[in-house]
Order: C-alpha cells, then sequence, then structure tokens
C-alpha cells in the first residue's frame, strides 16, 4: 500500500500530471477510498475556491465508483445544484445522479425538480450531467419516469446540435416499460440525423427500447 496523500494540499497547488483529480483518483484513492472521501467531503466544505472544484470532480468520480461512501453527505450535494461556482453545480449533479444507485429510502427524488431545471442551462456539460442524472432517477423510481420522460422530450429543443444525443441517450432509461413506446417515438426522427453521432446514438436507443431504426424513404425514379 502506498504512502497516504495530502490530496487538499496536492488540489491547492499547481495542477499537472499526478495531481490533476482524475490522476488522484486513478492512483491514491484507490488505496483508501473510505479514507479520502472524508478529505474529499472536507473540502467542499471548507477549501479554498480551487480545492472545492477539485474536490467536488473527486466527488463524482468516486460516487460513480462507490456512491455508498457519499451518500450520508447528499445534503452537502443538493446545496451544491445551486451553487454559484458553475463546476460544483455540474459536479454535483452527477454525483446526485450516481447516488439514486445507493438510495434506499429515496432521498434524491427531492432533487428531481432542481436536477430537470438544469436541461436548460447555457452549459453543455450541465445539460449534459442533467440527462444523465435523470435517466439514472427513471431507472430508479419507475413511479417518476412519466415526469421524468415528458421533462426530457420538453426539453430537447435547449440541446443544439450534437448535444441532443444526451436527451436521445437518456431514452434507454425507459426500456422495457410501459413509456418505451413513447419514447422510442421521440428518438426515431434522430436516426435520420445528418449528424453523424446522434443518428448513432438513436439507432442503439431504439434498439434498446425493442424499435426498430424507419427505413429511409426511396426516391422515386422518373419516367
Amino acid at each position: 500500500m502506498t504512502a497516504r496523500v495530502d490530496v487538499l494540499q496536492l488540489l491547492d497547488g499547481t495542477w499537472g500530471d499526478g495531481t490533476r483529480p482524475r490522476d488522484l483518483f486513478r492512483g491514491p484513492l484507490q488505496e483508501d477510498p473510505a479514507g479520502y472521501a472524508r478529505d474529499i467531503v472536507a473540502g467542499l466544505t471548507g477549501g479554498s475556491r480551487k480545492v472545492q472544484n477539485g474536490c467536488a470532480e473527486l466527488a463524482s468520480l468516486l460516487s460513480e465508483q462507490r456512491p455508498e461512501l457519499l451518500y450520508p453527505h447528499l445534503a452537502l450535494f443538493v446545496a451544491n445544484l445551486t451553487a454559484k461556482e458553475p463546476v460544483l453545480r455540474w459536479e454535483a449533479v452527477c454525483t446526485i445522479g450516481n447516488l439514486v444507485a445507493t438510495d434506499g429510502p429515496g432521498a434524491t427524488r427531492a432533487s428531481l425538480d432542481t436536477v430537470a431545471r438544469h436541461l436548460d442551462d447555457p452549459s453543455i456539460v450541465l445539460q449534459g450531467h442533467a440527462a444523465r442524472a435523470l435517466a439514472k432517477m427513471a431507472r430508479a423510481f419507475p413511479d417518476l419516469a412519466p415526469a421524468i420522460l415528458r421533462r426530457l422530450i420538453a426539453a430537447a429543443e435547449n440541446f443544439p446540435g450534437s448535444r441532443v444525443g444526451y436527451v436521445v441517450e437518456a431514452m434507454e432509461a425507459f426500456a422495457g416499460g410501459a413509456l418505451a413506446r413513447q419514447a422510442a417515438a421521440f428518438v426515431a426522427p434522430y436516426a435520420a440525423s445528418a449528424i453523424n453521432p446522434v443518428a448513432t446514438k438513436a439507432r442503439r436507443a431504439l434498439k434498446r427500447l425493442g424499435a426498430a431504426p424507419p427505413r429511409p424513404a426511396r426516391a422515386r425514379s422518373g419516367r
């Protein structure tokens, strides 16, 4: 086991190879995730802006791998959903989406409206995180799925160009349920998109939703 490092001190310094949040997550945090979870929470609440931003990124990464370590601090991430600092908002949305996986009591349900409002944010990062988080909520809480589907479809017009791929991908959350046909109907036109990444995501979503992509219209031959 490698020696424990002072993550907060490293984050407060110059970030470079080995000291960026992702590097720290792949390195020392893998040795003692529970211990470093305490450091992350401490940095989010009492560190400099740079430390808070770094800890926010670490929290989102850790929550994907070990959500149970951060779930007791859900209130902190809920508060950061409306934080002034953009990075704190981005990563709070991502983290809450990941915490759904370990949310037996259903406490993350109360964040639905706040997360959904970020679908209209001008930040592509925040929009993407919001769409993914809502998809995870729809899978975990079937009773919320109809409202989530409506919010996603209504927000699609605020996802210009390739951004709409985030909404298309989120439709996969409704596979195998009563809303699959409605989700597929939304996705189908995007299978013919001139934007290749969007078309690819749409075809994959349709397959998972149990629907075949629409056949391209045949060109009429002239006489």
